[in-house]
């Protein structure tokens, strides 16, 4: 999988504004912001790049901390 970086070094031309919105909502920890950005620039690209893409807008989607582990944060 390859990370933001590399997604915005290799980017269509066309997706490097999301690339960037993506990298900051990943500086940020806005996991679901970024999984949202990188599936709507997968959409619009085709091959290896829009794979890549899906690949780590998966990867985000899963850093999303549960709800019962945000529950028993809160309880400590």
């Amino acid at each position: 999988m390859k990370t933001a970086y590399d997604l915005l070094m290799s980017a269509p031309d066309d997706q490097v504004t999301r690339c960037k919105i993506v990298m900051r909502a990943i500086i940020a920890g806005n996991w679901e912001d970024a999984a949202f950005t990188l599936n709507a620039a997968a959409n619009e690209a085709t091959g290896e790049w829009a794979t890549d893409a899906k690949a780590l807008a998966d990867h985000c989607r899963n850093m999303q901390p549960s709800e019962h582990v945000a529950q028993e944060a809160k309880a400590s």
